[in-house]
């Protein structure tokens, strides 16, 4: 802004006094000026916007611009009145369904926190009241055969994972005679088969009435007048009871304890033990053929009198190392038995819950 009231200092020509005033004059003059000028001065040197106002100040210019950010004009929309546009305004609110409505606020309040919980209540004016499920403090996830606890309205309130269902660990089936069961016994899970190996189905011949095919069937003859009176068995080598027969009754021929055989007796069945196998006991030998590095085996417990005979029928550099379960040349615990080359073979029988060697050639025992 403009200041009046300058006091003008008199100069004259350099070293000349004509046209100058004189310095006590001119320090005059300067103090009245530098007490205007002070006298004028604004004591503000910063100028800081609030809430709706901002401030800018241009220091060349030497001006300050200050200016409403916020709310410079109030219009009236749908059922709203104001009684002015600017200074103190009044807002007034005509309604749209007659002003006749006496609800201020609405709010909801859940029964119990611990079941739901809300947010944005009470709506005064506008607004959304968001309504939720409670947390129940249980871990989101999967679990594995959980004990579940749930309240009287349905939530789950407590989890917890098993280690299993049930105490079962094994399901087996023994079979009887005339049944034969394979796939057991089941451990984790499987099949377990059941074949009948007895009567499967029974066709009438000549003279003889069935009641049924299966199930319990009733078999009838209709010969009559015969003229054999008894039925005997005899023999010199098998056990027979319940002979001789004159009625009705059941003749049982099985094998002695002990068998004189005349004559050669075979054992015919064998496998080609493979690699990392164990001997078959259901074989009475077992023979292989070895590769370029080496081939291993194991025997495991036989059954008191079981013969059990090995041989190689290839060698292919390596040896067959055979590990025994008891065995009859250590005082305790597992031996070996070496194969190194064709030919190499072994007869072994199980004695006193041990496998003794009662044949050898070439094998080394360890």
């Amino acid at each position: 802004m403009a200041i009046t009231g300058q006091q003008i200092i008199n100069i004259g020509l350099p070293n000349e006094s004509a046209g100058s005033d004189t310095l006590y004059t001119a320090f005059n003059k300067t103090k009245t000026n530098f007490n205007t000028l002070f006298t004028n001065a604004s004591p503000y040197n910063t100028f800081n916007g609030n809430t709706g106002i901002t401030v800018t100040s241009n220091s060349i210019a030497g001006t300050v611009d200050i200016l409403n950010s916020g709310v410079t004009n109030i219009i009236a929309g749908t059922n709203i009145t104001v009684n002015q546009a600017n200074g103190n305004v009044t807002i007034s609110s005509t309604g749209g369904g007659g002003g006749s409505g006496t609800v201020t606020s609405i709010g909801v309040t859940p029964v119990s926190n611990t079941r739901l919980v809300t947010t944005g209540t009470p709506v005064v004016s506008s607004g959304n009241i968001t309504i939720d499920l409670a947390t129940t403090g249980i871990s989101a996830g999967t679990y594995t055969y959980p004990t579940v606890t749930v309240d009287a309205y349905g939530r789950v309130t407590g989890i917890a994972n098993a280690s299993s269902v049930g105490t079962v660990t094994s399901v087996a089936v023994s079979p009887g005679t005339g049944i034969q069961v394979s796939g057991s016994p089941i451990t984790t899970n499987g099949t377990i088969t059941i074949t009948n190996t007895g009567v499967t189905r029974l066709t009438a011949g000549s003279g003889v009435s069935l009641s049924g095919s299966n199930g319990n069937v009733t078999i009838s003859t209709f010969l009559t007048g015969g003229t054999v009176t008894s039925v005997n068995i005899t023999s010199t080598t098998l056990d027979v009871t319940g002979s001789a027969i004159t009625g009705a009754g059941t003749i049982t021929v099985d094998l002695p304890a002990n068998v004189d055989v005349t004559g050669s007796l075979y054992l015919s069945s064998s496998e080609d033990l493979a690699n990392g196998a164990a001997a078959n006991l259901a074989k009475s030998a077992s023979y292989f053929s070895t590769g370029a590095t080496g081939e291993t085996a194991n025997l495991a417990v036989g059954t008191s009198g079981q013969i059990k005979t090995f041989m190689m029928v290839a060698d292919g550099g390596g040896d067959m190392v055979i590990t025994v379960t008891n065995a009859g040349w250590k005082t305790s615990g597992t031996g070996t038995m070496t194969f190194g080359d064709i030919g190499d073979g072994c007869t072994l029988q199980y004695v006193n819950n041990k496998w003794f060697v009662i044949g050898n050639n070439g094998v080394a025992l360890a």
